[in-house]
């Protein structure tokens, strides 16, 4: 079964095995808390897709141990569908994304992903948020992230108060006020034929608040209301 969703999510909801890679069969997926709606495009090869934006719960098997797993996770790769029943395994982020310091982003922007929706009162606007500053940082070629314009951009749907959100998220990033936890890891979920994510292990939450609380960024932001949104299989 193929699914049409270019989409999303954060944080690892199972341990990430230490050691040997393990393999898994990923079998079902659902947004978790929820998504939004909008366009995203990929200027060098026109690519131009109708799509939902939030964080995804995956879940499966470990393929030795025949252990359930379930993984929260964001998506890092906009080209391919995701196939589902489909196999994956955990490799080095450099797979995707060979720029050193935007896997430095996506860690400063991960790394606090599960506490930001955890203390916001629209969660899947805030997790969508995440998902398109994690597609813009993967994705942009140029020297500035912005939605409009650049290699990669989005409009449309519901998602105008995400689209805002993710451009603070993007600026604190680049400015480097959120800074990569010296604790957090990156991990991808990779297939080479399917829709590969990203998820990422972080500081225990009283960390996580203090950072937060230091660094000012629980505030008030102009949330939008979201609206339940129908997933195209294709």
């Amino acid at each position: 079964m193929k699914m049409r969703f270019a989409l999303a999510a954060a944080a690892l909801a199972a341990a990430i095995p230490s050691g040997a890679q393990a393999a898994y069969q990923i079998t079902g997926v659902g947004f978790a808390p929820g998504s939004l709606t909008g366009t995203i495009q990929y200027t060098p090869t026109n690519l131009n897709l109708n799509v939902g934006i939030g964080r995804l719960n995956l879940t499966g098997t470990e393929t030795s141990s025949g252990t359930a797993v379930s993984f929260m996770t964001y998506c890092v790769d906009i080209f391919h569908t995701l196939q589902l029943p489909g196999m994956f395994d955990f490799a080095p982020t450099a797979t995707l994304i060979s720029s050193s310091p935007k896997r430095d982003q996506l860690l400063a922007l991960l790394g606090l992903s599960d506490l930001l929706v955890d203390q916001a009162t629209n969660k899947a606007e805030t997790s969508a948020a995440i998902q398109l500053a994690t597609w813009e940082i993967v994705n942009e070629d140029g020297p500035d992230y912005s939605f409009s314009n650049g290699t990669f951009r989005s409009s449309g749907g519901n998602s105008d108060g995400a689209r805002v959100l993710a451009q603070s998220y993007l600026d604190k990033v680049t400015a480097g006020v959120w800074q990569p936890s010296e604790s957090a890891r990156l991990n991808l979920l990779f297939s080479a034929t399917s829709q590969s994510q990203m998820m990422v292990s972080v500081p225990e939450p009283a960390t996580w608040a203090m950072m937060i609380g230091g660094f000012g960024l629980v505030g008030a932001v102009a949330r939008r209301r979201t609206r339940a949104v129908n997933i195209v299989y294709a």
